[in-house]
């Protein structure tokens, strides 16, 4: 059999449809299988008037279920005398049988009575109407409303059911809204239909201008936009999460080229598309050395263009973009500095105070870097960049909340406007760089410092006043700012100290007396929290988990440093020696693992083998402190190998657990003495031999 289930609607925000249809999916299959209903899959549908299921491969009845209820033991259900007794009974009783439909069951544990019970499965058209009743009275949607004298909650008020098994329809009432054969067409070029099939249902809702497909929807779009939008040496900029948004706006998608003034462009371009994106969901169009052309393209939900449709937009737009303009000229009339000092009155924080005491804080962070890095010689254009880094955030376009998504582009434009440097004016934009995952990334010293310096001065203040992310909880975006950070100081190649770094942040907070918690925790608790960062920053640069989590389990404090470990231990596990060197590894320290002694009495060694291991042991101690210096990672490797030879000699020869409680000891010293050795640069126990 086949169910097609269809909640007709007003128009759906478009940001509820593709959850609201996953969460509807994923319910109806809990729903079958609790009731024992085998399907063979499920797909959805939806448009903003329409949340449509289609069911496949229904079976007509539910499977047969057999029971086995178990009671008490034997013993405690039969007297001595054979005769059932209370508790028996009572179990009986419970199961609505009479005694002597007790069986005894034999058990791993004994003999114990028990009920069998066979239920027949029920025919599923029976059990549909409850089901899909249940269906939509369990749909939730981040906000919801009543309407009228209506006490269920949805996200916009319901108008129909469309529910049919086949050819029949599945009876079943909410509301006083009863389901039926009927649905809807496309508001303006469509019109109410009934069918008589499922089948039917996908023809007429096609004939009455309905596209109940999203990705059919979607590329249909960008379909129409290719052929009808773009003239010779024009592209219009479609934004994926700008395409899906508009995609669920409509049920029949048909875009309108529109036009503005070019008056219009004398504004950052940036700030037009997205004023035309964000605002009023339009496509850009631009030339094809991507400058902003005064042009768009509205998607109508028709299937057809309209005069009135395209000027009604223009009109809008225009209005949109007038204020853009009106903000960025009020802006330019004063240079950005006069800015800052209203940063004084904006709270970041309620205990890490302002704006202004951030860059103030964060300037201290910076002292450290530009003298760890040897930037002396742009030390102003870095401090100028952090005083000047938050200043749009007071200026019209962004404190207007118009424009946020512009922080830092607009301050590098007014910064340059102002007369200040192209280096601090770029540092100003790329201080916020990444955004996202997969963003830019600074180049600039000037914005990898003020970068690193300001999410450092968030996540070590957010730290120390108890704003620590859980679950999902992250409202200061801890977790992207520490990837930011990490990302920042690999791409940039800096060789520092990230619990130097932490440590100075620290300082900073604690000597401004806004540092709540214990300083020496919260230092953990923060290296700790970058140390899972950049486990998953090197996982995901194509590095195996077990490769990079045995190395940063040694080493996360210099993280260019860590890289470079992780590369040389990545290409040594493509090595044929590699499993013996695991092997070995694991040989040692797992026989003195639960002994904590490494200092190794001489005079205690019995065997040749022993001493010539404990000689040896020394060398490579010595040649691998070298090797750990200069950085030959695959050299230290090769030389903690060059022990296999004698260690294998030694356990064949050597018993460790000697009856002597003083010579076991030694030799679990020095078993302890070669793992520390090994273990120096990355835990290799960690790591899963090759196959």
């Amino acid at each position: 059999m086949r169910l097609l289930f269809e909640i007709g609607m007003e128009e759906l925000p478009a940001r509820f449809l593709v959850q609201t249809l996953k969460e509807m999916k994923e319910n109806l299959e809990g729903k079958l299988k609790d009731r024992r209903i085998k399907f063979e899959k499920i797909k959805t549908f939806g448009t903003p008037r329409r949340l449509v299921v289609l069911v496949e491969g229904l079976s007509e009845t539910q499977a047969d279920l057999d029971i086995l209820n178990m009671g008490p033991a034997k013993q405690v259900a039969f007297g001595e005398n054979g005769e059932i007794s209370r508790a028996g009974l009572g179990f009986a009783k419970s199961q609505g049988v009479e005694a002597t439909d007790l069986e005894i069951i034999e058990t791993p544990k004994g003999e114990y009575i028990a009920v069998k019970k066979f239920m027949k499965g029920d025919f599923t058209k029976k059990l549909l109407s409850e089901l899909l009743k249940e269906l939509v009275l369990e749909i939730n949607f981040p906000r919801s409303m009543k309407w009228g004298e209506k006490k269920l909650k949805f996200a916009r008020p319901i108008q129909w059911f469309l529910a049919l098994v086949n050819e029949d329809v599945i009876n079943f009432e909410i509301e006083g809204i009863k389901s039926g054969r009927s649905s809807r067409g496309h508001r303006f070029f469509g019109s109410n239909f009934e069918i008589s099939t499922i089948d039917e249902y996908f023809e007429k809702i096609k004939e009455n201008n309905v596209i109940i497909n999203i990705e059919e929807r979607k590329e249909l779009i960008r379909k129409l936009i290719k052929e009808n939008c773009e003239e010779t040496n024009e592209q219009v900029l479609i934004d994926e999460e700008l395409l899906k948004e508009v995609s669920n706006l409509v049920e029949y998608p048909f875009p309108i080229v529109g036009t503005f003034n070019s008056d219009f462009l004398e504004v950052p371009q940036d700030v037009l598309i997205i004023s035309m994106q964000v605002h009023q969901r339009y496509f850009p169009i631009l030339d094809l050395d991507g400058k902003l052309l005064p042009k768009f393209v509205v998607v109508r939900n028709g299937i057809e263009g309209s005069d009135n449709v395209r000027k009604g937009n223009e009109k809008v737009l225009s209005a949109r973009l007038a204020d853009a303009r009106f903000f960025y000229h009020e802006d330019l009339k004063k240079p950005l500095i006069e800015s800052v000092e209203k940063l004084k009155q904006v709270v970041f924080q309620k205990d890490l105070g302002t704006i202004y005491n951030k860059i103030e804080r964060a300037q201290k962070i910076a002292d450290y870097l530009i003298q760890s890095t040897g930037m002396e010689s742009r030390r102003e254009s870095i401090e100028r960049t952090l005083l000047l880094a938050k200043a749009d955030l007071v200026s019209n376009m962004i404190g207007e909340k118009e424009f946020t998504k512009l922080q830092g582009f607009m301050g590098a434009d007014y910064a340059l406007k102002s007369g200040e440097s192209e280096l601090v004016s770029k540092g100003i934009e790329e201080h916020y760089y990444p955004r996202y995952q997969g963003d830019l990334l600074p180049k600039g010293i000037e914005g990898i410092i003020a970068g690193i310096s300001d999410r450092l001065d968030t996540l070590c203040g957010c730290f120390g006043v108890g704003i620590i992310p859980s679950g999902s909880k992250d409202p200061f975006a801890l977790r992207r700012s520490a990837l930011g950070i990490v990302n920042i100081i690999l791409d940039s190649n800096l060789k520092i100290s990230l619990k130097t770094l932490v440590e100075r942040a620290l300082d900073t907070l604690q000597n401004s007396g806004v540092l709540k918690r214990e300083k020496a925790g919260v230092l953990n608790e923060v290296l700790e929290f970058f140390k899972q960062r950049a486990l998953n920053v090197f996982t995901e640069m194509g590095y195996s988990k077990d490769v990079v989590s045995a190395v940063v389990d040694k080493s996360s404090d210099n993280l260019v440093d860590t890289l470079l470990r992780i590369k040389s231990v990545d290409e040594f596990t493509k090595m044929d020696s590699f499993n013996n060197l695991v092997s070995l590894m694991k040989r040692v320290g797992n026989i003195s693992k639960e002994f904590d002694g490494v200092i190794v009495n001489s005079d205690l060694l019995i065997e040749d083998v022993e001493k010539e291991l404990f000689e040896k042991s020394e060398e490579v101690a010595r040649v691998a402190e070298e090797m750990l210096s200069s950085k030959n990672y695959i050299g230290y490797l090769n030389t903690i190998l060059s022990t296999e030879e004698v260690i294998n000699r030694y356990f064949e020869s050597v018993m460790v657990m000697d009856k002597d409680i003083t010579i076991k000891n030694n030799r679990l010293s020095q078993l302890n003495y070669i793992a520390t050795i090994f273990n120096k640069m990355v835990n290799l126990t960690l790591i899963e031999e090759k196959k």
